[in-house]
């Protein structure tokens, strides 16, 4: 047998499974010999075209008693090129165009975690039947409920070519990694945070604030079941000495998740309301209804800002506080990673601090306009936090109080 592209030139080094056996591999000048009985064969040709690149062909032949050279013209695989565009949700693909005659398709394969794969386990995402063109913008494809092309991502792709035949050719594995932010080219702040102190809190902490002189921590102590009321203790703690200043006993059924201070009173945050305790007294001043599944929350100077955690939600909720009207205005950064699930939130003069359950860990900051304008990295993903004097005031998921500063950084 021979092996040769479509243009005749012969092909060295090609495997030879005769029905199913492997058979040895084709001489410099694309030759074979196999002995063959009579009656009908099966041929399998794999060619290894190195940097991974493959061609593949199977062709069923009848041999009779006599001599005879069966030709097997194999697809020249193509090579995949450097994207023409890569966004946080969006690949631009590019390819090599195919000069096969007999050309039937492009087909397209992603894989999301490794680079070994092949077209019978790589996810198609493009066929293409006009050998002209060869690229193709990959968005809004999902795999498992997530979309495939998200930020921060490192995706794999090949292009096959198909002749009518049904031979294939498999490029090289092109390796793509998606940029972490959309907009971090214009990021404007930059910071870095370390631990100057911590503790641990006295029971499970659901909620942290500052009032400008002392931390308000919300403690929660479980009882009996679900439409039991729990106690709650809103606790005023000396930042140094952690002396207790001051303890307002409450209860709920509902499990509180976050507190602010506005200036005057401390809200406290519901899965599905909001309450503003007086901080002097302990009288419930205010209490309305929100939106459900909210996750923390924090004081602008004008409006509550609450983070959802919905799967995959993407807006924070802005709520004003004399009437409990809510609007979703601000994209929270973490929506363009394909799994996320929002958690803290804070706010200083002219910055919102946000922390994500399941994207990254780390900060993202985004402005008083909704524009992502800066990310810390770190291992820190809060589910409470406050500032303090200059310095973030986290609370872990195990109640361990974390005073950091907060450095410029380049």
């Amino acid at each position: 047998m021979r092996a040769t592209f479509e243009d005749g030139q012969p092909i060295a080094g090609v495997s030879v499974l005769l029905n199913g056996a492997e058979s040895g591999q084709t001489d410099s000048t694309g030759q074979l010999f196999l002995d063959t009985p009579a009656g009908q064969h099966v041929l399998r040709l794999n060619l290894d075209a190195g940097e991974g690149r493959v061609s593949k062909a199977e062709q069923r032949i009848e041999m009779g008693t006599e001599s005879q050279t069966v030709t097997v013209k194999l697809p020249r695989p193509v090579r995949m090129l450097t994207p023409l565009e890569v966004t946080t949700s969006m690949v631009h693909l590019a390819w090599e165009r195919s000069e096969e005659p007999h050309f039937r398709e492009y087909k397209v394969y992603a894989h999301h975690y490794s680079p070994a794969f092949d077209e019978t386990t790589g996810t198609l995402i493009h066929v293409g039947t006009d050998a002209s063109r060869t690229d193709f913008q990959l968005s809004g494809v999902y795999l498992g409920g997530s979309p495939l092309v998200s930020a921060g991502k490192t995706l794999y792709f090949r292009v096959f070519v198909l002749k009518d035949d049904g031979s294939l050719a498999g490029s090289s594995v092109l390796q793509v990694k998606t940029p972490s932010w959309s907009n971090e080219p214009h990021f404007t702040r930059f910071y870095r945070l370390s631990i100057e102190r911590q503790f641990a809190g006295a029971r499970p902490i659901h909620g942290v604030a500052h009032d400008g002189s002392a931390l308000w921590l919300l403690y929660r102590q479980e009882v009996g079941g679900y439409y039991d009321n729990d106690k709650l203790t809103l606790v005023r703690l000396d930042p140094v000495t952690r002396a207790v200043l001051a303890e307002i006993p409450f209860e709920d059924y509902l499990v509180p998740q976050g507190l602010a201070w506005d200036g005057a009173s401390l809200w406290v945050n519901f899965d599905n309301k909001l309450v503003r305790i007086n901080a002097s007294t302990g009288e419930l001043e205010q209490s309305f209804m929100a939106t459900s599944l909210g996750m923390s929350v924090t004081w602008t100077g004008s409006h509550l800002l609450r983070t959802n955690g919905a799967a995959r939600a993407t807006k924070l909720e802005q709520v004003d506080p004399a009437t409990g009207a809510s609007s979703w205005g601000f994209t929270n950064p973490f929506s363009e990673y394909g799994s996320h699930s929002n958690k803290g939130i804070a706010y200083r003069s002219g910055e919102v601090w946000l922390t994500d359950r399941v994207a990254q860990s780390g900060i993202a900051i985004i402005d008083d306009s909704g524009t992502h304008v800066g990310f810390v990295e770190g291992s820190f993903s809060f589910p409470h936090m406050t500032f303090m004097d200059g310095k973030l005031v986290g609370v872990s998921e195990s109640s361990q109080v974390y005073i950091l500063n907060i450095q410029q950084s380049e």
